[in-house]
């Protein structure tokens, strides 16, 4: 691949670190299991093997979420305690003591270098190839969006879009492609959206993104266990996915 594509992992990551268990406030078991809920489960091993356009968030959403929005009165999410810095589980519980030291050193060590990186991976992936396609990748649990969301009858892929950063044929290929390998897709719900990276928003038409959000079920079993027959497939899927993608812009 050339490529004009970038990958954007925001929660496939488990890392918590140091800071997180101190401030810690429910059993440290719970709070692993909690981790691999709320998590991209494995949706890394979707991604092209010794693929380097990729920007991974370094800890887990538990401790840091750098899909969120900074001012939490933005952010629809910190209603459920879910905001930037999460404060509750998927119950609803709250399970860390977040202080105002506490949340200003995590965001300072891990969400402005996410972004910083996702904004120069841009400007160089723009620069070499006069765009940049931009991938969202997540997965889902209709047990988490059920739980958390109220939300049922998911597909299993999940497209987000946004009306100025994402490409109709862009957004086309991307569906048709699903539904070429018999895979159930619907626009925008259960999530909506996609990033966009910040030093591009309002500037830039050719920063093109998308977010596909996998359900977990079309790879792994009970959310954690890896069903290989499944993952044959969408990894093949994937794949073929990424290289109509990299032909856009030829």
């Amino acid at each position: 691949m050339s490529s004009n594509l970038l990958i954007h992992l925001p929660h496939t990551s488990l890392y918590l670190p140091k800071e997180f268990y101190d401030n810690l406030i429910v059993d440290k078991n719970f709070i692993e299991e909690e981790n691999i809920f709320v998590s991209d489960y494995l949706i890394d091993i979707f991604v092209p093997d010794n693929f380097e356009n990729i920007v991974k968030a370094e800890v887990s959403r538990l401790c840091c979420d750098v899909e969120r929005f900074l001012d939490d009165s933005l952010e629809e999410m910190s209603k459920l305690g879910m905001g930037v810095i999460y404060e509750k589980d998927s119950n609803g519980n709250q399970f860390i003591n977040v202080t105002p030291h506490y949340k200003k050193e995590i965001i300072k060590k891990y969400y402005l270098p996410h972004h910083k990186k996702l904004n120069e991976m841009s400007s160089k992936i723009l620069k070499s190839h006069n765009i940049c396609n931009i991938i969202d990748l997540h997965s889902f649990s209709d047990d988490f969006v059920f739980k958390v969301l109220g939300k049922k009858n998911s597909p299993d892929i999940c497209i987000g879009t946004d009306k100025l950063f994402t490409n109709k044929d862009y957004k086309e290929l991307i569906i048709n492609h699903f539904l070429k390998w018999n895979y159930t897709v619907l626009e925008n719900y259960p999530y909506k959206g996609t990033i966009i990276p910040n030093d591009f928003i309002n500037k830039n038409n050719k920063v093109n993104s998308i977010m596909i959000e996998i359900n977990k079920r079309i790879y792994l079993d009970k959310n954690k266990e890896l069903n290989l027959k499944k993952v044959k497939k969408l990894k093949k899927c994937m794949n073929e996915l990424y290289e109509k993608i990299d032909k856009m812009g030829d």
